[in-house]
């Protein structure tokens, strides 16, 4: 039988970008294990642990699985499949597009940075460091804080689990919110759009025209103006109920229901909405 070291260290790039050393061993069967990362930057403090390890009886981690962040992700937010989803909607009313985004966010935000990672030893450091990444490519501190709330979650159900003994993002705050003010359109602006030449200004499209105007003047998102029904239109107001998006006809993104008055420019017409200029 060929005898081996008890490791053997090797470089490996992680998702970051970074340099760490990893380790490779080789078991009583003689089949090789690994590689297991050392957390380390160079082969001086990589030794340093593996030697560590190696007096502990813990070098070879066989006797507990320990999934990277990459493992305990794979099948989450897949609408059809995902546990953690099954669970919640016993017990909420959850969407696609909710899974859909929390899909998109763990592919290309978390797995990048987090997936070779030991689950159990991601740290708030390290949820610190991702910030601050984050904030240097220039995103926005509330779209880190969307891609944030998807982390949380799964690291919350990894508690539930019983895969790790506590969430590293505990009592941690969210960024301070640098949402952009959201302004309404102004009179002199809806009269450019609307009232005066709309035939150059909508290229002579009506339905364009129409439906941007409904949501000028009712506040409407595109989606809900896309699923409006002749059925909820009334003389003096629109029963706002649904939407139509990529996923179908369906409930508004609030759920609410209510009543949207129609202010005195516009006019039901058995045929629909027609926005007119008011005389």
């Amino acid at each position: 039988m060929k005898i081996h070291s008890n490791y053997t260290l090797y470089w490996r790039v992680v998702p970051s970008g970074k340099r760490v050393v990893y380790y490779y061993v080789w078991d009583e069967n003689n089949v090789r294990r690994g590689g297991f990362s050392t957390g380390q930057k160079t082969v001086t403090a990589a030794k340093l642990y593996c030697e560590k390890l190696l007096r502990e009886g813990t070098l070879t981690p066989n006797s507990v699985y320990q999934p990277t962040f990459a493992d305990f992700a794979a099948g989450w937010w897949e609408w059809e499949t995902c546990a953690y989803l099954k669970k919640r909607r016993k017990r909420y009313s959850l969407t696609q597009a909710y899974a859909d985004n929390n899909k998109k966010n763990l592919k290309n935000q978390l797995l990048p940075y987090f997936g070779e990672m030991l689950l159990r030893k991601i740290s708030r450091d390290d949820v610190e460091a991702w910030f601050d990444k984050l904030i240097e490519d220039d995103y926005q501190n509330t779209t880190i804080n969307g891609y944030y709330g998807t982390l949380k979650t799964m690291l919350i159900e990894a508690v539930a689990r019983k895969l790790i003994d506590k969430d590293p993002t505990d009592k941690m705050g969210r960024l301070i919110n640098d949402r952009r003010e959201i302004k309404i359109i102004t009179h002199g602006e809806f009269k450019k759009l609307f009232v005066g030449d709309w035939r150059r200004v909508w290229e002579d499209d009506r339905i364009s025209c129409t439906a941007n105007k409904l949501a000028a003047l009712t506040g409407m998102r595109a989606s809900e103006v896309l699923g409006l029904k002749g059925g909820f239109v009334y003389e003096d107001h629109i029963y706002l109920c649904k939407q139509f998006d990529e996923y179908g006809y369906r409930d508004t993104k609030t759920k609410d229901k209510h009543n949207i008055p129609l202010p005195g420019i516009c006019i039901c017409t058995a045929g629909g909405i027609s926005l007119i200029r008011k005389c």
